[in-house]
């Protein structure tokens, strides 16, 4: 029990630190929501003013015509788990991991607790506080696109029955999941990149670098295979953060693999794999336990006075 409060206790301490970076989480989080919410309410107010808007075209153009709140809710976490979003969330971390190097925070923290409970509950509270920012982004449209279809005139649906309530808590459970994982790795890339630069701009600037590099490695897989005459070579694609999210959000979508009509049909023949969502998500799993693990291991070794 007493270490069950002392956990409860460290994440409440690392949610009000971050909390406490007022301008930061103002323009890197907090701005999703509020940006959500000030849209709602102007384009309610524009069509409530102006009949013109509420004409069919205006509303078929506007998307209010008819419209899903299902898909309101979920739309929301596909900038989460964008690679646009993936660089606010690289600049966010390396604001919470980095900055402890660079305020000196960390040796008055770590001889109180162990290093490794320390940085595993930071994780996890930078990815809780991602989770329901977007969580609160997605409730604000889901509702408020209603009151633009109910000021519009149009049709709102589906009904709520029991079997769209699961569906609908199966996909947002997956894009939610999603988003938190693409935190904890985009905390990790930070955090590494935190210790051996100890600065926040060297974490931001080394982190969007190894992003960018393992997003686009298809690219150089893909040249290699051409050189060296190994199709195979390019398979190892399949192990990158970037198409394991690109295919688990394909399949949540769509239903179909990302190599069926994804970004990756330009490539022709050279890609002729379609991995399942079992798979994606086996290897993001991997990603995060190895990033953690070796962040943890890192950290633990790592003299920082």
């Amino acid at each position: 029990m007493k270490a069950l409060v002392a956990l409860v206790s460290l994440f409440r301490a690392e949610w009000t630190k971050m909390v406490e970076h007022r301008w930061v989480t103002a323009f890197m989080i907090w701005i999703f929501p509020v940006g959500a919410l000030a849209f709602v309410i102007v384009m309610s107010l524009l069509l409530a003013l102006f009949p013109v808007m509420r004409e069919a075209e205006s509303t078929q153009n506007l998307g209010v015509d008819q419209a899903e709140w299902t898909e309101q809710a979920i739309s929301v976490w596909g900038f989460a788990n964008s690679l646009l979003g993936r660089m606010v969330m690289l600049a966010f971390t390396s604001v919470v991991f980095a900055g402890e190097y660079r305020w000196q925070t960390w040796k008055n923290l770590v001889p109180r607790r162990r290093r490794r409970t320390l940085i595993v509950m930071k994780f996890v509270a930078v990815g809780t506080f991602i989770v329901v920012a977007f969580t609160l982004m997605s409730l604000i449209m889901a509702v408020g696109w209603g009151v633009m279809v109910a000021v519009a005139g149009g049709s709102y649906g589906p009904a709520i029955t029991g079997d769209v309530l699961v569906d609908f808590a199966g996909d947002y459970a997956r894009e939610a999941w999603l988003a938190f994982t693409l935190t904890v790795i985009a905390a990790s890339f930070a955090a590494l990149a935190g210790m051996f630069t100890r600065s926040i701009l060297g974490g931001v600037l080394v982190s969007i670098v190894i992003t960018y590099a393992e997003g686009l490695s298809i690219l150089v897989l893909a040249l290699l295979a051409h050189v060296l005459d190994t199709s195979r070579l390019i398979y190892l694609y399949r192990l990158t953060p970037s198409y394991n999210v690109a295919n688990v959000t394909s399949w949540i979508r769509h239903n179909r693999p990302e190599t069926a009509e994804g970004t990756l049909t330009i490539f022709g023949d050279l890609i002729d794999f379609a991995d399942d969502v079992n798979f994606s998500v086996a290897i993001l799993v991997v990603w995060v336990v190895a990033l953690v693990a070796l962040t943890v291991y890192l950290f633990e070794n790592q003299d920082i006075t």
